[in-house]
Order: structure tokens, then C-alpha cells, then sequence
């Protein structure tokens, strides 16, 4: 029976216990308390008879039962200090089932399953449009690995990661590679803090680098080109993005409610940012807002408020098609290799950079184009005096109209 002893020298209790091949052994139990150690004492010789036969003489090898009892010691120590992690555990257990000569083993969660659990708790914490991206970037990192999805967590390697990254850069930029990448990481990220798997394979991998390419931002006269091209319902999207700084799914899926004709005020919460907004309407985007307004509420543009913003058909290329219908050359640079996009220099970001770009054309200080691009919260709003409220009108009234 196992018996727990003082050793010279340490101040932790020893255990002894006869082994699978029926010597005694003396191992520390790692506590200094006189019960704890009898309880993995006693656990130290349950872990000796797990590794034994039925009939008492050992179903595995000397060498192995050694080298299982000291990761069984390893093993409960992590247990007692809250420690012990999913994939240790299942680990161990199937050295003890290979080394016993048993032919299955404990298989963990499949790369699959994971990501589908991963994303959902995602969905649930981002904005539509940022859920949206980590999905894309998970279901491309499914398809490229086929079959070996349905594997364990645990059998994704680097070279996967590698294989990955190779592939899609033979289809998209350097930059989407690299956000793709950054998404996997944070997803291998959270399954090693959970104890899924010990090591993150995608930090072994490289990320591709890429040269910084700038957003270019749209001129007045530019924006009025694109407003003529646009069909009915872009033009308000279009107006909200240049004189209000409005972000693409922001100004599609303003509604009525957002706005204060009398008080000449937009106020609606942010998706990017989740906070309650305010800031003057500019005297153009006001006459055109008064010009459509009718009796029904609602988004303003319901045809747009009601589609996507990514994919071939989304409102992101609708936007690029109306740009070049425009003739404003919004795709620069040369066909890359294979299907890799063409770098997109004026996209719908660009009317908000026109909309910071227009104020410091016209001297509106940094600090006061930072607050409108920023927006202000409708707290700060409502504690304008008058004068600090004229100040922030006039300088969206700066942005010229043509």
C-alpha cells in the first residue's frame, strides 16, 4: 500500500508505492501539506494499477510505466493547481491506451467543429460586417485544408498554416493574406488559452508583407460626377459619406429617425464603434434629406440598407461600378497575377477622406476635424453652448459643394 515519507533536504512529502514491475519507488508528491500528499499518494498508485494488467503483471513496458507514472505525478499536480488543460489531459490518456497496445485513441475536438464554435461566439461580440470577415477568412482556411477540417485541433501543423497562405496568395494581396492569417492566429490563439492544443501552429508562419498603398480622397467636383451617375438611393448614400463622413454601412442603413430637421442634426449609433453619434448636417445634404423625405419611416435607402457589403454583387462593387460609370478611374494599378483583385484607390472609404480633406482645405484645425471624423456623442452634443455648436457647423459648412 502507498505510504507517504519525509526525505532529508525537501520539504515536500515523498510517496512510496511498488510499481508495474513490482519495485518500490519514491516520488515527490509536491505538497507540503501531510493530507494533500496522501491524497496523490493515493492517486500516484491508482495511475501504477491503471497501467498494470488485470492479472496483476504489467501491460506495458517497464520503461514506459516509469516514464507514465512521472507524467501521471506531472498530471495531477496541474489538476490540483487548476492548471490542467484539455489537451494535456488527452494526451496522456492516449500514451497510457498506445503504450497498453490499445488500437483507438481519444480524439479532440475537429478543426471543423472548432471554428464553427469559435465564430459564433464572434458573430455574437462583433459588428455584421467584422463577423462577416472572420467567417470568410475561416471558411477559406477550411476549404484549403479538404479533408484533414474533420481531423483533430490538435493534427494542424504549420505547414498547413504555410499551405494556407501560399494558396491565397495566388488569389488575393498580400494585405488580405495577411489579415486572413492575423484572424487564424487569433482563433489557434484562443484554443491554446483553452487547453484544446499546446502550441499555436500559425505563429511559425510568416506573414506576408506588403507595400502600404493610400486611400485616395474624392474632390468636390469628383463627388458631384458621382452623384449625377448614381442611382436614386446611392446619391443619399453618397451625400451622407462625403458631408457627413458617413462609413458605407452606416449610411445605407440610416433611418428617418436619425435625423433632426429642425435642430439640422444626424444622430444614430455607429456599427463600428457602437456609440450613440451626433454632428451638424451640412446645408446640401440637408436640401437633398428635405427633397426626398416623405411620410414613412425606416431607412432612408431600404433597397441598399437591405444588401451586403462584401462579395461580387455587394454594395462595396456597386459603389466601384458607379465610380467608373463616373469616369473617375477608381481602379488603379496593373491586373495582378492570377485572380488577385486590382487595388481599389477611391472606394466608398474615400468620400470620408474627402470629407476630413475638404475642412483642411478650407483651414479647419486638426483637432476640430478629428472630433467630426470621430463624430460627437450625443452627450457632448446636447452640452454644446451655442457658440461651440456654431463653431462645429461651420466648419462642416466649410466643405465646398462643387
Amino acid at each position: 500500500m502507498a505510504s507517504i515519507h519525509r526525505v532529508k533536504e525537501s520539504a515536500n512529502w515523498h510517496c512510496s508505492f511498488r510499481d508495474t514491475s513490482g519495485k518500490w519507488r519514491l516520488v515527490s508528491t509536491k505538497c507540503r501539506d501531510k493530507v494533500e500528499a496522501q491524497a496523490v499518494c493515493s492517486r500516484l498508485e491508482s495511475l501504477a494499477r491503471l497501467t498494470a494488467g488485470q492479472d496483476g503483471t504489467s501491460a506495458v513496458s517497464q520503461a514506459d510505466a516509469g516514464e507514465l507514472l512521472e507524467a501521471g505525478l506531472r498530471l495531477v499536480q496541474h489538476a490540483k493547481g487548476g492548471t490542467l488543460g484539455e489537451a494535456a489531459a488527452r494526451d496522456f490518456c492516449n500514451r497510457i491506451l498506445k503504450a497498453s497496445g490499445a488500437g483507438s485513441e481519444i480524439k479532440g475536438e475537429t478543426v471543423r467543429e472548432f471554428f464553427a464554435s469559435w465564430l459564433s461566439g464572434k458573430e455574437l461580440a462583433k459588428a455584421v460586417h467584422t463577423g462577416q470577415r472572420y467567417k470568410s477568412a475561416a471558411d477559406a482556411f477550411l476549404k484549403d485544408l479538404g479533408r484533414r477540417a474533420e481531423l483533430p485541433l490538435s493534427a494542424v501543423g504549420a505547414r498547413d498554416i504555410e499551405s494556407f497562405r501560399d494558396a491565397r496568395l495566388k488569389i488575393v494581396g498580400a494585405s488580405t493574406v495577411g489579415a486572413d492569417l492575423k484572424i487564424i492566429r487569433s482563433a489557434f490563439n484562443r484554443a491554446r488559452r483553452q487547453g484544446a492544443i499546446h502550441t499555436n501552429p500559425s505563429e511559425a508562419v510568416d506573414i506576408p508583407k506588403s507595400e502600404k498603398q493610400e486611400r485616395e480622397p474624392f474632390t468636390p467636383g469628383e463627388v458631384a460626377a458621382l452623384v449625377t451617375e448614381a442611382p436614386k438611393e446611392w446619391k443619399t448614400a453618397i451625400l451622407l459619406g462625403f458631408f457627413a463622413g458617413l462609413r458605407l454601412g452606416d449610411a445605407v442603413r440610416l433611418t428617418w429617425d436619425a435625423v433632426d430637421f429642425t435642430k439640422g442634426l444626424l444622430t444614430f449609433r455607429a456599427q463600428k464603434t457602437k456609440r450613440l453619434e451626433s454632428l451638424p448636417i451640412h446645408s446640401v445634404l440637408l436640401a437633398h434629406l428635405e427633397s426626398i423625405a416623405g411620410d414613412k419611416g425606416g431607412p432612408i435607402s431600404p433597397g441598399l440598407a437591405a444588401l451586403s457589403i462584401p462579395g461580387r454583387s455587394g454594395l462595396s462593387r456597386q459603389f466601384l461600378d458607379i465610380a467608373d460609370a463616373a469616369g473617375l478611374g477608381a481602379v488603379a494599378g496593373e491586373k495582378l497575377a492570377g485572380k488577385r483583385r486590382r487595388f481599389t484607390a477611391k472606394s466608398f472609404h474615400s468620400l470620408r477622406h474627402g470629407f476630413v480633406s475638404a475642412m483642411a482645405n478650407q483651414g479647419v484645425s486638426k483637432e476640430l476635424r478629428m472630433k467630426l471624423a470621430g463624430h460627437t456623442s450625443e452627450d457632448v452634443a446636447t452640452g454644446y453652448t451655442h457658440h461651440e455648436a456654431e463653431i462645429l457647423r461651420a466648419a462642416i459648412g466649410s466643405i465646398p459643394s462643387k
